[in-house]
């Protein structure tokens, strides 16, 4: 495993560490070249961009929610913005791949698991 740096938490690094997997083998991106030559957190934040931009069916002019600034008054795209804030809010990282998933998930209710005596 390769050391990992940046300013992460745990969920960070799990939707990151996903966001690869699923570029790998949805956008069928070979990342293990680009490990070679850059940072894991670089790697990881362009696969976290690939897979947003695919699950949010963006067009070119359009940020992922991973590119956008939460407060930046002057954040070209409202939208991601506004999903960004959503997210966050909710307590989903920053770089879920699937950002739009992870928010039904959130709003879903916890199911009580009945112990066995």
């Amino acid at each position: 495993m390769l050391e990992r740096t940046g300013d992460y938490d745990r969920g960070d690094y799990d939707a990151l560490e996903r966001a690869i997997w699923i570029a790998r083998r949805e956008q069928r991106l070979d990342f293990d070249a680009r490990l070679l030559e850059q940072d894991w957190t670089e790697v990881a934040e362009f696969a976290s961009t690939v897979c947003q931009r695919a699950a949010l069916h963006l067009k070119p002019w359009q940020s992922p929610p991973c590119d956008c600034d939460e407060n930046d008054p002057a954040e070209r795209d409202k939208n991601g913005q506004a999903l960004l804030r959503r997210m966050l809010a909710a307590g989903i990282s920053w770089y879920e791949p699937n950002r739009l998933e992870a928010l039904k998930a959130a709003k879903k209710p916890k199911r009580k698991v009945k112990r066995k005596k």
